[in-house]
């Protein structure tokens, strides 16, 4: 993959209650940690919320990445998903670089 072209499409897998802001939080966020990044050829995230109010975290934010022939995976459970969303930004953000850095 061309480093000058744009990302590939971020496919999205959704369950539960997500409403397309968060969609787009998710899309924000995921593409704010692979700044940087080059040859990432594929992009999968996965927001799932269960109405279930005696669980814990019910709401769960995940990425797997084809980033330079390697997948990275990051994914964070929360009460919310915007918090999901946030912890999955870091953890993946934290996976790239030290793959890019090796």
């Amino acid at each position: 993959m061309n480093a000058t072209r744009e990302r590939p499409e971020i496919r999205f897998l959704t369950s539960g209650d997500v409403t397309a802001h968060e969609r787009g939080a998710a899309e924000r966020a995921v593409r704010d940690a692979l700044a940087g990044a080059q040859h990432v050829t594929s992009v999968k995230v996965t927001l799932s919320v269960v109405a279930d109010p005696s669980l814990p975290r019910p709401a769960l934010a995940q990425a797997v990445v084809d980033l330079d022939g390697r997948r990275v995976r990051a994914q964070a459970a929360a009460r919310r998903i915007d918090e999901a969303i946030d912890m999955l930004r870091e953890r993946l953000a934290i996976r790239t670089y030290a793959l890019r850095t090796g």
